[in-house]
Protein backbone atom coordinates (compact mmCIF):
# COMPACT_ATOMS: atom_id res chain seq x y z
CA UNK A 1 0.00 0.00 0.00
CA UNK A 2 2.66 2.35 0.67
CA UNK A 3 5.83 1.67 -0.45
CA UNK A 4 7.34 3.59 -3.04
CA UNK A 5 6.74 1.25 -5.69
CA UNK A 6 3.14 0.45 -5.02
CA UNK A 7 2.10 3.93 -3.45
CA UNK A 8 -0.54 5.86 -5.91
CA UNK A 9 -1.35 9.72 -5.70
CA UNK A 10 -4.93 9.04 -4.78
CA UNK A 11 -4.07 7.76 -1.08
CA UNK A 12 -3.41 11.34 -0.50
CA UNK A 13 -6.34 12.53 -1.67
CA UNK A 14 -8.25 9.98 -0.33
CA UNK A 15 -6.46 11.13 2.90
CA UNK A 16 -7.13 14.70 1.88
CA UNK A 17 -10.89 14.62 1.79
CA UNK A 18 -11.47 12.70 5.14
CA UNK A 19 -9.27 15.08 6.59
CA UNK A 20 -11.44 17.98 4.76
CA UNK A 21 -14.62 16.45 6.78
CA UNK A 22 -12.81 16.24 9.99
CA UNK A 23 -11.97 20.31 9.74
CA UNK A 24 -15.53 21.30 8.54
CA UNK A 25 -18.28 18.76 9.38
CA UNK A 26 -20.37 20.90 11.97
CA UNK A 27 -17.38 23.61 12.47
CA UNK A 28 -20.53 26.05 13.67
CA UNK A 29 -22.04 22.88 16.14
CA UNK A 30 -19.92 24.75 19.38
CA UNK A 31 -21.00 27.81 20.22
CA UNK A 32 -18.31 30.46 20.72
CA UNK A 33 -17.17 30.72 24.32
CA UNK A 34 -13.55 30.54 24.64
CA UNK A 35 -11.88 34.08 25.48
CA UNK A 36 -10.03 34.17 22.50
CA UNK A 37 -12.21 32.56 20.23
CA UNK A 38 -14.90 35.35 21.60
CA UNK A 39 -12.57 38.24 21.36
CA UNK A 40 -11.15 37.44 18.20
CA UNK A 41 -14.53 36.93 16.18
CA UNK A 42 -15.64 40.03 17.95
CA UNK A 43 -13.28 42.25 16.84
CA UNK A 44 -13.11 41.11 13.20
CA UNK A 45 -17.12 41.94 13.62
CA UNK A 46 -16.83 45.37 14.76
CA UNK A 47 -13.99 45.98 11.97
CA UNK A 48 -16.46 45.02 9.46
CA UNK A 49 -19.17 47.04 10.54
CA UNK A 50 -17.28 50.08 11.29
CA UNK A 51 -15.80 49.57 7.47
CA UNK A 52 -12.23 49.80 9.77
CA UNK A 53 -9.64 47.58 8.81
CA UNK A 54 -6.40 49.50 10.30
CA UNK A 55 -7.69 49.53 13.88
CA UNK A 56 -8.79 46.68 15.82
CA UNK A 57 -11.02 46.69 18.81
CA UNK A 58 -13.65 44.81 20.95
CA UNK A 59 -16.68 45.98 22.87
CA UNK A 60 -15.60 49.29 21.58
CA UNK A 61 -12.50 49.70 22.98
CA UNK A 62 -8.52 49.31 21.33
CA UNK A 63 -7.27 45.62 21.42
CA UNK A 64 -3.71 45.50 20.89
CA UNK A 65 -3.34 41.19 21.53
CA UNK A 66 -2.90 40.66 17.98
CA UNK A 67 -2.06 41.81 14.24
CA UNK A 68 -4.90 41.86 12.02
CA UNK A 69 -4.84 38.81 9.86
CA UNK A 70 -6.82 37.04 11.15
CA UNK A 71 -9.53 39.49 11.63
CA UNK A 72 -9.21 40.17 7.35
CA UNK A 73 -9.93 36.24 7.05
CA UNK A 74 -13.14 36.42 9.29
CA UNK A 75 -14.55 39.56 8.12
CA UNK A 76 -14.17 37.95 4.41
CA UNK A 77 -15.92 34.58 5.55
CA UNK A 78 -18.97 37.49 7.70
CA UNK A 79 -19.63 38.89 4.31
CA UNK A 80 -19.62 35.15 2.88
CA UNK A 81 -21.57 33.23 4.69
CA UNK A 82 -22.90 35.36 7.62
CA UNK A 83 -21.86 36.47 11.42
CA UNK A 84 -21.42 33.03 12.46
CA UNK A 85 -19.12 30.61 14.96
CA UNK A 86 -18.62 28.55 11.45
CA UNK A 87 -17.97 31.25 9.36
CA UNK A 88 -15.43 33.15 12.26
CA UNK A 89 -13.73 29.42 12.06
CA UNK A 90 -13.95 28.44 8.07
CA UNK A 91 -10.74 29.83 6.94
CA UNK A 92 -8.89 28.25 10.23
CA UNK A 93 -9.98 24.94 8.82
CA UNK A 94 -8.70 25.84 5.48
CA UNK A 95 -5.42 26.66 6.91
CA UNK A 96 -5.40 23.35 8.39
CA UNK A 97 -5.87 21.65 5.08
CA UNK A 98 -3.06 23.99 3.58
CA UNK A 99 -0.56 23.06 6.17
CA UNK A 100 -1.35 19.54 5.25
CA UNK A 101 -1.16 20.20 1.65
CA UNK A 102 2.23 21.91 1.63
CA UNK A 103 4.12 19.39 3.80
CA UNK A 104 3.21 16.50 1.97
CA UNK A 105 4.44 18.27 -1.34
CA UNK A 106 7.42 19.17 0.16
CA UNK A 107 8.35 16.20 1.67
CA UNK A 108 7.13 14.44 -2.05
CA UNK A 109 9.65 16.86 -3.27
CA UNK A 110 12.58 16.29 -1.29
CA UNK A 111 12.27 12.65 -0.86
CA UNK A 112 9.17 10.71 -2.09
CA UNK A 113 5.36 10.54 -2.50
CA UNK A 114 5.03 7.76 -0.14
CA UNK A 115 6.94 9.29 2.86
CA UNK A 116 4.69 12.42 2.38
CA UNK A 117 1.54 10.59 2.92
CA UNK A 118 2.80 9.32 6.28
CA UNK A 119 3.35 13.06 6.80
CA UNK A 120 0.05 13.72 5.92
CA UNK A 121 -1.39 10.84 8.22
CA UNK A 122 0.69 11.97 11.21
CA UNK A 123 -1.12 15.53 11.06
CA UNK A 124 -4.94 13.99 9.79
CA UNK A 125 -4.45 12.18 13.06
CA UNK A 126 -3.32 14.61 16.07
CA UNK A 127 -6.39 15.33 17.78
CA UNK A 128 -4.57 18.91 18.65
CA UNK A 129 -3.49 19.92 15.75
CA UNK A 130 -7.33 19.30 14.38
CA UNK A 131 -8.61 21.21 17.57
CA UNK A 132 -6.27 24.40 16.56
CA UNK A 133 -7.30 24.20 13.04
CA UNK A 134 -10.76 24.24 14.31
CA UNK A 135 -10.81 27.40 16.32
CA UNK A 136 -11.13 30.95 15.37
CA UNK A 137 -7.78 32.48 16.73
CA UNK A 138 -4.72 34.01 14.72
CA UNK A 139 -2.56 30.14 15.59
CA UNK A 140 -3.97 28.31 12.38
CA UNK A 141 -2.41 31.21 10.04
CA UNK A 142 0.56 31.76 11.54
CA UNK A 143 1.27 28.06 11.74
CA UNK A 144 -0.04 27.65 7.68
CA UNK A 145 2.39 30.54 6.37
CA UNK A 146 5.09 29.74 8.51
CA UNK A 147 4.92 26.29 7.57
CA UNK A 148 5.12 27.38 4.19
CA UNK A 149 7.60 29.86 4.75
CA UNK A 150 10.40 27.57 6.26
CA UNK A 151 9.40 24.67 3.70
CA UNK A 152 10.05 26.95 0.62
CA UNK A 153 12.86 28.91 2.71
CA UNK A 154 14.62 25.64 2.91
CA UNK A 155 13.79 24.70 -1.07
CA UNK A 156 15.51 28.30 -1.68
CA UNK A 157 18.41 27.51 0.17
CA UNK A 158 19.32 23.64 -1.96
CA UNK A 159 17.98 25.62 -5.21
CA UNK A 160 18.48 29.32 -5.67
CA UNK A 161 15.04 29.31 -7.53
CA UNK A 162 13.15 33.05 -7.06
CA UNK A 163 10.05 31.64 -6.81
CA UNK A 164 11.01 29.62 -3.67
CA UNK A 165 12.37 33.41 -1.93
CA UNK A 166 9.24 34.58 -3.29
CA UNK A 167 7.23 32.32 -1.42
CA UNK A 168 9.71 32.60 1.57
CA UNK A 169 9.03 36.68 1.64
CA UNK A 170 5.49 36.56 1.09
CA UNK A 171 4.68 33.89 3.14
CA UNK A 172 6.76 35.13 6.54
CA UNK A 173 5.36 38.69 6.04
CA UNK A 174 2.06 37.18 6.24
CA UNK A 175 2.71 35.10 9.19
CA UNK A 176 4.14 38.54 10.64
CA UNK A 177 0.70 40.33 10.29
CA UNK A 178 -0.77 37.08 11.71
CA UNK A 179 1.01 37.18 15.11
CA UNK A 180 4.05 39.57 15.10
CA UNK A 181 7.96 40.03 15.58
CA UNK A 182 7.78 36.07 16.22
CA UNK A 183 6.87 35.01 12.64
CA UNK A 184 10.02 35.98 11.35
CA UNK A 185 12.60 36.11 13.90
CA UNK A 186 12.76 32.46 14.92
CA UNK A 187 12.32 31.47 10.77
CA UNK A 188 14.98 33.68 10.71
CA UNK A 189 17.28 31.89 13.16
CA UNK A 190 16.41 28.76 11.98
CA UNK A 191 17.82 29.46 8.55
CA UNK A 192 20.75 30.89 10.01
CA UNK A 193 21.47 28.09 11.85
CA UNK A 194 20.99 25.71 8.60
CA UNK A 195 23.18 28.38 6.32
CA UNK A 196 25.80 28.30 9.73
CA UNK A 197 26.19 23.96 9.88
CA UNK A 198 25.61 23.95 5.80
CA UNK A 199 28.35 26.76 5.47
CA UNK A 200 25.88 28.12 2.88
CA UNK A 201 26.99 32.35 3.45
CA UNK A 202 27.10 33.52 -0.04
CA UNK A 203 23.48 33.28 0.12
CA UNK A 204 23.50 35.97 2.27
CA UNK A 205 24.76 38.56 0.14
CA UNK A 206 22.68 37.30 -3.27
CA UNK A 207 20.32 40.07 -5.07
CA UNK A 208 17.47 37.51 -4.58
CA UNK A 209 18.10 37.22 -0.42
CA UNK A 210 18.04 41.00 -1.01
CA UNK A 211 14.74 40.70 -3.08
CA UNK A 212 13.26 38.69 -0.50
CA UNK A 213 13.55 40.96 2.49
CA UNK A 214 12.79 44.29 0.32
CA UNK A 215 9.59 42.02 -0.61
CA UNK A 216 8.77 40.67 3.13
CA UNK A 217 9.15 44.62 4.50
CA UNK A 218 6.59 46.00 1.58
CA UNK A 219 4.06 43.47 2.82
CA UNK A 220 4.61 43.54 6.40
CA UNK A 221 5.97 46.55 7.47
CA UNK A 222 2.57 49.13 5.90
CA UNK A 223 -0.39 47.86 8.16
CA UNK A 224 2.18 48.34 11.61
CA UNK A 225 2.68 52.10 10.09
CA UNK A 226 -0.87 52.97 9.47
CA UNK A 227 -2.02 51.78 12.69
CA UNK A 228 0.88 53.33 15.10
CA UNK A 229 -0.59 56.45 13.05
CA UNK A 230 -4.26 55.99 13.60
CA UNK A 231 -3.63 55.20 17.50
CA UNK A 232 -0.68 57.85 17.98
CA UNK A 233 1.32 54.49 19.30
CA UNK A 234 -0.74 53.08 21.44
CA UNK A 235 -1.24 50.01 19.71
CA UNK A 236 2.32 49.57 18.83
CA UNK A 237 2.80 50.15 22.48
CA UNK A 238 0.77 47.43 23.63
CA UNK A 239 1.17 44.82 21.38
CA UNK A 240 4.86 44.77 21.20
CA UNK A 241 5.80 45.62 24.76
CA UNK A 242 2.44 43.89 26.51
CA UNK A 243 2.13 40.78 24.22
CA UNK A 244 5.01 40.29 23.19
CA UNK A 245 8.54 41.37 25.64
CA UNK A 246 6.26 40.76 28.83
CA UNK A 247 4.72 37.31 27.64
CA UNK A 248 8.64 36.58 27.57
CA UNK A 249 9.47 37.65 30.40
CA UNK A 250 6.89 37.26 32.94
CA UNK A 251 4.14 34.62 32.90
CA UNK A 252 0.70 36.12 31.63
CA UNK A 253 -2.63 35.35 32.81
CA UNK A 254 -1.18 32.48 34.93
CA UNK A 255 0.17 30.34 31.85
CA UNK A 256 3.55 29.87 33.51
CA UNK A 257 5.18 26.42 34.54
CA UNK A 258 8.00 24.50 34.30
CA UNK A 259 10.54 24.89 30.99
CA UNK A 260 9.82 21.00 30.28
CA UNK A 261 5.86 21.69 29.93
CA UNK A 262 6.64 22.93 26.69
CA UNK A 263 8.23 19.40 25.54
CA UNK A 264 4.81 17.85 27.40
CA UNK A 265 3.03 19.61 24.77
CA UNK A 266 4.87 18.91 21.79
CA UNK A 267 4.42 14.89 23.17
CA UNK A 268 0.92 15.10 23.32
CA UNK A 269 -0.06 17.65 21.04
CA UNK A 270 1.16 14.80 18.27
CA UNK A 271 -0.70 11.84 19.82
CA UNK A 272 -1.14 9.08 18.35
CA UNK A 273 2.35 8.82 16.78
CA UNK A 274 4.39 10.88 18.68
CA UNK A 275 4.48 7.19 20.96
CA UNK A 276 6.87 6.11 18.49
CA UNK A 277 9.51 8.51 19.57
CA UNK A 278 11.53 6.46 21.45
CA UNK A 279 11.71 4.15 18.39
CA UNK A 280 12.75 7.28 15.94
CA UNK A 281 15.14 8.10 18.60
CA UNK A 282 16.99 4.96 17.91
CA UNK A 283 16.72 5.12 14.22
CA UNK A 284 17.67 8.96 14.48
CA UNK A 285 20.98 8.08 12.10
CA UNK A 286 19.23 6.74 9.78
CA UNK A 287 16.40 9.42 9.50
CA UNK A 288 19.05 12.84 10.46
CA UNK A 289 21.46 11.72 7.41
CA UNK A 290 18.71 13.66 4.74
CA UNK A 291 19.12 17.10 4.67
CA UNK A 292 15.32 18.08 4.02
CA UNK A 293 14.55 15.70 7.55
CA UNK A 294 17.91 17.60 9.48
CA UNK A 295 16.52 20.37 8.84
CA UNK A 296 13.02 19.36 9.85
CA UNK A 297 15.07 18.45 13.23
CA UNK A 298 16.54 22.28 13.60
CA UNK A 299 12.54 23.28 13.00
CA UNK A 300 11.82 21.62 16.27
CA UNK A 301 14.54 21.92 18.49
CA UNK A 302 14.67 25.95 17.62
CA UNK A 303 10.47 26.51 18.85
CA UNK A 304 10.96 24.03 21.95
CA UNK A 305 13.82 25.32 23.01
CA UNK A 306 12.53 28.97 22.38
CA UNK A 307 9.34 28.23 24.18
CA UNK A 308 10.84 26.57 26.94
CA UNK A 309 12.72 29.48 27.89
CA UNK A 310 9.90 31.96 27.45
CA UNK A 311 7.80 32.67 30.89
CA UNK A 312 4.50 32.40 29.20
CA UNK A 313 3.62 28.73 28.29
CA UNK A 314 0.77 27.68 26.46
CA UNK A 315 0.04 24.52 24.40
CA UNK A 316 -0.65 26.22 21.00
CA UNK A 317 3.18 28.18 21.11
CA UNK A 318 5.30 25.45 19.84
CA UNK A 319 2.30 24.52 17.35
CA UNK A 320 3.98 25.83 14.16
CA UNK A 321 7.17 22.98 14.41
CA UNK A 322 4.41 20.40 14.13
CA UNK A 323 4.33 19.45 10.51
CA UNK A 324 7.87 19.42 11.19
CA UNK A 325 8.40 17.49 13.97
CA UNK A 326 5.61 15.39 11.59
CA UNK A 327 8.13 14.72 9.20
CA UNK A 328 10.32 13.20 11.26
CA UNK A 329 7.49 10.75 12.37
CA UNK A 330 6.18 10.11 8.85
CA UNK A 331 9.50 9.35 7.79
CA UNK A 332 10.27 7.02 10.52
CA UNK A 333 6.51 5.28 9.71
CA UNK A 334 7.23 5.29 5.96
CA UNK A 335 10.59 3.27 6.73
CA UNK A 336 9.07 1.04 9.59
CA UNK A 337 6.64 -0.14 7.30
CA UNK A 338 9.16 -0.84 4.52
CA UNK A 339 11.29 -2.33 6.47
CA UNK A 340 14.09 -0.25 6.41
CA UNK A 341 13.95 0.30 10.28
CA UNK A 342 12.31 -1.54 13.03
CA UNK A 343 10.56 -1.03 16.38
CA UNK A 344 9.40 -2.40 19.36
CA UNK A 345 5.90 -2.98 20.21
CA UNK A 346 6.16 -1.06 23.39
CA UNK A 347 4.81 2.25 21.21
CA UNK A 348 1.15 0.45 20.67
CA UNK A 349 0.68 -0.59 24.53
CA UNK A 350 1.54 2.80 25.54
CA UNK A 351 -0.94 4.35 22.94
CA UNK A 352 -3.70 1.91 23.55
CA UNK A 353 -2.94 2.33 27.77
CA UNK A 354 -3.27 6.46 27.27
CA UNK A 355 -6.28 6.42 25.00
CA UNK A 356 -7.99 4.03 27.81
CA UNK A 357 -7.12 6.66 30.41
CA UNK A 358 -8.52 9.37 28.15
CA UNK A 359 -11.80 8.80 28.65
CA UNK A 360 -12.19 8.35 32.05
CA UNK A 361 -10.44 11.34 33.01
CA UNK A 362 -12.95 13.05 30.85
CA UNK A 363 -15.52 11.92 32.53
CA UNK A 364 -14.42 12.76 36.39
CA UNK A 365 -13.16 16.09 34.94
CA UNK A 366 -16.86 16.67 33.64
CA UNK A 367 -18.29 15.31 36.90
CA UNK A 368 -16.54 17.58 38.88
CA UNK A 369 -17.89 20.86 36.53
CA UNK A 370 -21.24 21.59 37.74
CA UNK A 371 -22.48 23.50 34.76
CA UNK A 372 -21.80 20.30 32.79
CA UNK A 373 -22.10 17.43 34.99
CA UNK A 374 -25.61 15.90 33.73
CA UNK A 375 -23.76 15.06 30.21
CA UNK A 376 -20.40 13.92 31.94
CA UNK A 377 -21.51 10.36 29.97
CA UNK A 378 -20.61 12.03 26.67
CA UNK A 379 -16.49 11.88 27.20
CA UNK A 380 -18.06 7.39 27.28
CA UNK A 381 -18.09 7.72 23.65
CA UNK A 382 -13.94 8.34 23.16
CA UNK A 383 -13.55 4.45 24.29
CA UNK A 384 -14.25 3.54 20.45
CA UNK A 385 -10.12 4.67 19.82
CA UNK A 386 -8.98 2.10 22.83
CA UNK A 387 -11.40 -0.17 22.10
CA UNK A 388 -10.28 -0.89 18.35
CA UNK A 389 -6.68 -0.48 19.65
CA UNK A 390 -7.16 -3.20 22.35
CA UNK A 391 -9.05 -5.92 19.85
CA UNK A 392 -6.58 -5.38 17.17
CA UNK A 393 -3.03 -5.55 19.31
CA UNK A 394 -3.78 -7.87 22.40
CA UNK A 395 -6.68 -10.09 20.39
CA UNK A 396 -5.53 -10.54 16.61
CA UNK A 397 -1.92 -9.41 17.47
CA UNK A 398 -0.30 -9.28 13.64
CA UNK A 399 2.95 -8.64 13.19
CA UNK A 400 2.50 -6.57 9.98
CA UNK A 401 3.65 -2.67 10.63
CA UNK A 402 0.86 -1.39 8.00
CA UNK A 403 -1.93 -2.47 8.85
CA UNK A 404 -1.52 -1.86 12.70
CA UNK A 405 -0.30 2.11 11.73
CA UNK A 406 -3.67 1.83 9.47
CA UNK A 407 -5.87 0.62 12.82
CA UNK A 408 -3.83 3.49 14.61
CA UNK A 409 -5.11 5.84 11.95
CA UNK A 410 -8.61 4.47 11.73
CA UNK A 411 -9.36 4.30 15.40
CA UNK A 412 -7.75 7.66 16.05
CA UNK A 413 -10.07 8.96 12.50
CA UNK A 414 -12.57 7.93 14.77
CA UNK A 415 -11.73 9.88 17.90
CA UNK A 416 -11.60 12.84 16.20
CA UNK A 417 -14.47 12.67 14.33
CA UNK A 418 -16.53 11.89 17.59
CA UNK A 419 -14.68 14.13 19.94
CA UNK A 420 -14.59 17.25 17.64
CA UNK A 421 -17.74 16.54 16.16
CA UNK A 422 -19.86 15.64 19.18
CA UNK A 423 -18.05 15.62 22.17
CA UNK A 424 -16.58 18.84 22.48
CA UNK A 425 -19.78 20.64 20.84
CA UNK A 426 -22.40 18.78 23.66
CA UNK A 427 -19.38 19.88 26.61
CA UNK A 428 -19.31 23.40 25.74
CA UNK A 429 -22.71 24.51 24.82
CA UNK A 430 -23.21 23.77 28.56
CA UNK A 431 -21.42 27.55 29.25
CA UNK A 432 -23.04 30.60 30.85
CA UNK A 433 -23.58 32.37 27.86
CA UNK A 434 -25.34 29.76 25.81
CA UNK A 435 -27.92 29.24 28.87
CA UNK A 436 -28.31 33.16 29.44
CA UNK A 437 -28.32 34.59 26.24
CA UNK A 438 -31.89 34.58 25.38
CA UNK A 439 -33.01 36.02 28.73
CA UNK A 440 -29.82 38.77 28.37
CA UNK A 441 -31.54 39.64 24.92
CA UNK A 442 -34.78 40.33 25.87
CA UNK A 443 -33.13 43.99 27.81
CA UNK A 444 -33.01 46.65 26.28
CA UNK A 445 -30.24 47.66 28.13
CA UNK A 446 -27.38 45.66 29.15
CA UNK A 447 -24.62 46.99 31.44
CA UNK A 448 -21.18 45.31 33.35
CA UNK A 449 -19.71 46.30 36.25
CA UNK A 450 -15.86 45.32 36.03
CA UNK A 451 -16.14 42.80 33.65
CA UNK A 452 -17.82 39.84 32.17
CA UNK A 453 -17.75 36.86 29.66
CA UNK A 454 -16.43 38.34 26.17
CA UNK A 455 -18.55 35.56 24.32
CA UNK A 456 -21.58 37.58 25.49
CA UNK A 457 -20.57 40.51 23.18
CA UNK A 458 -20.31 38.04 20.22
CA UNK A 459 -24.08 37.60 20.58
CA UNK A 460 -25.19 41.01 21.04
CA UNK A 461 -25.85 43.67 18.65
CA UNK A 462 -24.44 46.63 20.90
CA UNK A 463 -21.79 47.37 22.96
CA UNK A 464 -21.80 46.39 26.48
CA UNK A 465 -20.72 49.53 28.89
CA UNK A 466 -18.84 48.68 31.76
CA UNK A 467 -17.48 50.31 34.49
CA UNK A 468 -15.93 50.12 38.44
CA UNK A 469 -17.48 52.47 39.75
CA UNK A 470 -20.87 52.07 41.90
CA UNK A 471 -22.51 55.97 41.66
CA UNK A 472 -21.96 55.33 37.63
CA UNK A 473 -23.55 52.32 37.67
CA UNK A 474 -26.70 53.81 40.04
CA UNK A 475 -26.58 56.47 37.20
CA UNK A 476 -27.26 54.15 34.43
CA UNK A 477 -30.06 52.43 35.77
CA UNK A 478 -31.65 55.17 37.05
CA UNK A 479 -32.09 56.70 33.66
CA UNK A 480 -32.42 53.45 31.80
CA UNK A 481 -34.95 51.35 32.55
CA UNK A 482 -35.50 47.41 31.31
CA UNK A 483 -31.77 47.11 32.49
CA UNK A 484 -29.46 43.83 33.16
CA UNK A 485 -25.87 43.95 34.89
CA UNK A 486 -23.89 41.20 34.01
CA UNK A 487 -20.83 40.53 36.86
CA UNK A 488 -18.91 37.66 38.51
CA UNK A 489 -19.64 36.86 41.93
CA UNK A 490 -15.77 38.34 43.44
CA UNK A 491 -18.67 41.76 43.20
CA UNK A 492 -21.71 40.57 44.32
CA UNK A 493 -21.27 41.60 48.14
CA UNK A 494 -20.46 45.22 46.49
CA UNK A 495 -23.49 45.67 44.23
CA UNK A 496 -25.94 44.91 47.57
CA UNK A 497 -26.25 48.40 48.20
CA UNK A 498 -28.38 48.46 43.99
CA UNK A 499 -31.72 47.26 43.99
CA UNK A 500 -31.21 44.21 42.16
CA UNK A 501 -32.33 41.35 41.86
CA UNK A 502 -30.82 38.11 40.65
CA UNK A 503 -31.88 36.85 37.23
CA UNK A 504 -28.71 33.68 36.50
CA UNK A 505 -25.86 32.29 38.20
CA UNK A 506 -23.77 30.04 36.28
CA UNK A 507 -20.08 29.63 36.80
CA UNK A 508 -17.71 29.65 33.85
CA UNK A 509 -17.23 26.51 32.10
CA UNK A 510 -13.70 25.01 33.48
CA UNK A 511 -12.81 28.36 34.81
CA UNK A 512 -12.87 30.17 37.90
CA UNK A 513 -14.97 32.99 37.24
CA UNK A 514 -18.85 32.14 37.92
CA UNK A 515 -21.47 34.78 35.94
CA UNK A 516 -24.14 36.43 37.38
CA UNK A 517 -26.60 38.27 35.89
CA UNK A 518 -28.83 40.83 37.93
CA UNK A 519 -32.04 42.89 36.33
CA UNK A 520 -32.51 46.62 37.67
CA UNK A 521 -35.57 48.14 39.44
CA UNK A 522 -36.77 44.64 40.98
CA UNK A 523 -38.70 44.77 44.09
CA UNK A 524 -37.05 43.51 46.87
CA UNK A 525 -38.36 39.97 47.90
CA UNK A 526 -40.86 39.19 50.74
Amino acid sequence: MISTHTYKENYFWQLFALLSIILLFRLGATPIYILDEAKNSQCAREMLMNSNGIIPTFNGELRTDKPPLHYFFMMAAYKIFGQTPFAARFFSAIMGLLTVLVSYHYTKKFLNAASGFCVALVLACSTHFLFEFRLAVPDPYLIFFITLGLFSGFSWLQTQKPLDMLLTSVSLAMATLAKGPIAIALPGFCFLLWIVLKKKWPVLFSWSFLSGIIIYFIIAIPWYYAVYKATNGEWIKGFFVDHNLNRFSDPQEGHGGFFLVTILFVLIGLIPFMSFLGEVIKARKELFKNDFILFCGIVVLAFVVFFSISSTKLPNYPMPCYPFAAVILGVFIYLLINGAVTSKKYPLYILTVFTFILPVAGYFAIKQEAEAAHVSWIALTLFVCPVILFGYFFIIKTADWQKRIAVIAFAFSLFNITGLHYVYPVLYSQNPVTKTITTVKNYQHIYSYDTFNPAYRFYLDKDVPVTTSLPELKHWLDSTPNALIITRTYFVDTLKALPLQNVATHHDLFELPTTVIFKADAKPES
